[in-house]
């Protein structure tokens, strides 16, 4: 029996990649998706989310993209650290145009035909780069070039970038004053209180099925002192200490089951887990091997001295 079987759910309710289904509206995300919702329906140039790593933009942007209307397209970048020209080509690309180009000039006028054809059609096109913060600065300028392209009405293209706070350093550089300017639609996405951590957890084992399991309070405010808040450390700590319930058949997640699952981190996410188990294994099996040692020699002593 596996252990999602013993608890009687569908799926792991605590996987970490970005699955939009399980999307939780904590204050600051829930507002980062309407902020989306009403850029895309405003036509507004620029948008930004920034936040630390785990804090869950991926997700969100996916939930984002699943509500899209087919009068919407989009380019999903996901590896941005291009220079100009090859971003531009990996935007057309993942837009579907396939455009013969000499010089840069060229293929910048043919995707403004591109963009003018689908605005006339009365589409929107939309530009979406995550982990932003990795785009060269130069590509950036070219961003917002490229936000300059529109009608006496309307943008003919808008740009979404998520990124780590680094996003944010690189924006406020001198170089990229102007394009800074420019970004009027902008949130930070924040760690869940210790409130929306029991909701967190709640709410993802009721979208697999909720099964029969318990958290006590005290495990998942410990929960939440060890992940700082932070969806993805909550996820894996969440899953580590089903596993260690498992192991003892109980459907009751208790505060030693999330210790248990702190020991397998690696440390430089939550202090001390790893080098702690590891540092107590050694001394465990050192502490064997010299019990067995003085075990030998008391009976070699013994045969050698018998009348001792």
């Amino acid at each position: 029996m596996t252990y999602l079987e013993f608890f009687g759910l569908k799926e792991d309710p605590f996987k970490i990649t970005p699955d939009y289904k399980y999307f939780y509206p904590s204050k600051t995300h829930r507002i980062a998706d309407n902020l989306l919702k009403y850029v895309v329906k405003h036509g507004e140039g620029f948008c930004v989310i920034v936040g630390e790593p785990g804090t869950g933009k991926t997700t969100v942007i996916r939930k984002f993209i699943s509500s899209l209307s087919d009068n919407i397209i989009y380019a999903l970048i996901l590896t941005p650290k291009l220079e100009p020209e090859e971003f531009l080509k990996v935007v057309l690309d993942d837009l579907g145009v396939h455009i013969e180009a000499d010089s840069k000039h060229d293929l910048l006028k043919k995707f403004r035909e591109f963009l003018e054809k689908k605005v006339a059609e009365g589409k929107k096109v939309l530009i979406i780069v995550d982990e932003a913060q990795n785009l060269p600065v130069e590509t950036l300028e070219e961003l917002r070039l490229l936000s300059n392209l529109e009608t006496t009405n309307e943008k003919l293209v808008q740009i979404i970038l998520l990124g780590q706070p680094e996003l944010d350093e690189k924006l406020n550089m001198p170089q990229l004053r102007q394009l800074n300017q420019r970004i009027t639609n902008k949130i930070r996405l924040l760690p869940l209180t210790e409130e929306e951590t029991f909701r967190y957890i709640y709410h993802r084992l009721a979208v697999a099925g909720k099964g029969n399991i318990r958290f006590t309070d005290k495990a998942i405010k410990r929960i939440y002192r060890y992940s700082k808040g932070i969806p993805r450390l909550i996820n894996v700590l969440a899953s580590r200490s089903l596993m260690s319930a498992f192991m003892t058949g109980s459907f009751v997640i208790k505060p030693e089951n999330v210790d248990a699952a702190k020991e397998t981190f690696n440390p430089d996410v939550i202090g001390g887990g790893v080098l702690d188990y590891f540092t107590k294994k050694k001394i465990l099996i050192f502490s064997l091997i010299i019990a067995n040692i003085l075990g030998i020699m008391y009976l070699l002593y013994k045969l050698i001295f018998p009348e001792g």
